[in-house]
């Protein structure tokens, strides 16, 4: 726990939603909106571009998916970063690296070598994919401390502004890139991430800012009579007739500062539940990976224009977002293990769906189903897998720095799942044709989420009495 825990009442539902923590929470998703946004922006125009400088599709796409596996190996060590200088602070590198490092990635077609323009663009998106890991391993670690009772709720509206932001990016990257060119759509959303910085410099402030500064932050305002003033633990003091909360060690809505009783990750992965919990999360990211490298040409093979493909992806994507917020509800009311595992059982009948299996034959009724299915299903794994490994680890005992291991490992599954399914989709694609690439692919969600029901029944029948308790220590 954080330094000063024993001074924390205990909150209710209805008190963790007190205006000022909402304002808090406002401030995060806006923050992955605006960094996930930035990171999307590449894809509608920097392949054609990279192609006028005479570099394979094969490269373009190592290119595009090392922000992927960037974040697949940085965020399991951003908590020790997170241990060091504090998870506010990481939070405020994260933004810095990804927004300057846009700002940059909007000059390197400036460069007339194919070599210097691959090297850079690759460094650029290294650099993109670590701003993402210290901003998202952050925000994760953030809501699993302050909203410990509505983790599901809290986690599906903060999945959603992610996927709003890789929603956003395309559209928004493909405008600014036909209203000024290649370095437009990159210094203008790298100037916005950077604001959004300044912003949360001063509203989620540190220990080591100045009071002045601390005292005019989300965290210090306090309405006198207001629900947030019960839970505070501080005093007031009176400034031009409003009353402000000094900023105290032990105001429990701070996510701070000094971890203690950190949880080392070798002791984390040897527990085997959280292995079976992280490989499942892995498959289940793994569901829209698959579709990235295949997709687009499956739709054009179907006759499919480009307006109608932007528009069944723009479909796929706002089913991930609206799911976020459905599952992040029915994650509270059911909990996560079976949330994990029905998520994985609905990306497979979703690739039945878009194959489909005989004796259909592919229609834009068929597509339709299988994108809204794999979309809903793609946000599963997002909002329930750090419930699920919260659930599993508390015989480790409610720390921070297990909070933030947990974060960073996630994120990490996630982001491998999407290259892995990448990686899969365009191997599957080689050897085997559209139809037989999504049926043949539907089992592998599915079998997964059989192991892993299988798991859980297995612990039950060893003495637990209920399905969702049985990974519970």
């Amino acid at each position: 726990m954080f330094e000063n825990e024993e001074k924390r009442p205990i909150l209710t539902q209805k008190e963790e939603f007190g205006r000022v923590k909402v304002l808090l929470l406002c401030c995060l998703c806006c923050t992955a909106f605006v960094v996930n946004t930035v990171s999307s922006l590449a894809s509608p125009f920097y392949p054609s571009d990279a192609s006028s400088y005479g570099v394979s599709e094969v490269l373009i796409g190592v290119i595009l998916g090392t922000y992927h596996l960037t974040v697949f190996f940085v965020a399991p060590i951003t908590p020790i970063l997170i241990n060091k200088i504090s998870v506010e602070c990481t939070l405020k590198l994260g933004i810095a690296v990804a927004g300057v490092s846009a700002v940059f990635f909007g000059f390197i077609n400036q460069f007339h070598s194919t070599t210097v323009f691959i090297v850079v663009s690759v460094v650029l998106r290294i650099f993109q994919g670590c701003g993402c890991a210290f901003v998202d391993t952050s925000l994760y670690t953030i809501i699993s401390d302050k909203f410990p009772n509505n983790l599901g709720k809290v986690s599906g509206v903060l999945t959603t502004s992610v996927g709003l932001g890789f929603m956003v990016g395309p559209p928004v990257g493909g405008f600014l890139y036909s209203a000024g060119g290649f370095f437009l759509p990159f210094v203008v959303m790298g100037a916005l991430t950077l604001l959004m910085g300044v912003f949360i410099y001063i509203a989620l402030p540190s220990h080591n800012q100045s009071k002045r500064t601390r005292l005019f932050s989300l965290y210090a305002y306090v309405e006198h009579d207001g629900l947030e003033q019960s839970i505070v633990a501080g005093y007031t003091d009176s400034i031009e007739g409003n009353h402000w909360a000094t900023l105290a060690k032990d105001i429990p809505f701070i996510p701070t500062m000094q971890l203690s009783d950190s949880v080392s990750l070798r002791r984390i992965l040897s527990d085997g539940k959280l292995i079976i919990i992280l490989l499942t999360t892995i498959v289940g990211s793994s569901i829209l990976g698959f579709q990235e490298p295949n997709l687009g040409l499956f739709l054009e093979n179907c006759q499919y224009g480009p307006a109608s493909i932007g528009g069944l992806f723009l479909l796929r994507d706002l089913l991930f977002a609206i799911g976020s917020i459905i599952v992040g509800y029915m994650v509270d009311a059911i909990g996560p293990y079976s949330i994990l595992a029905s998520g994985l059982f609905l990306g497979g009948l979703g690739y039945l769906a878009l194959g489909p299996i005989p004796p259909f034959q592919p229609n834009l009724l068929t597509v339709i189903l299988g994108l809204v299915i794999t979309g809903f299903a793609g946000s599963i794994p997002w909002v329930s897998g750090l419930p699920c490994l919260l659930k599993a680890t508390r015989h480790l005992g409610n720390k921070s720095s297990l909070n933030s291991q947990l974060s960073g490992l996630q994120n990490s599954c996630l982001y491998f799942g999407i290259f892995l399914g990448s990686i899969l989709g365009g191997l599957f694609l080689e050897i085997l044709s559209y139809r037989m690439t999504y049926l043949s692919y539907a089992a592998f969600p599915a079998v997964t989420a059989l192991l892993f029901t299988c798991a859980m029944v297995f612990k039950r029948s060893r003495g637990t009495t209920n399905f969702e308790e049985s990974w519970k220590a």
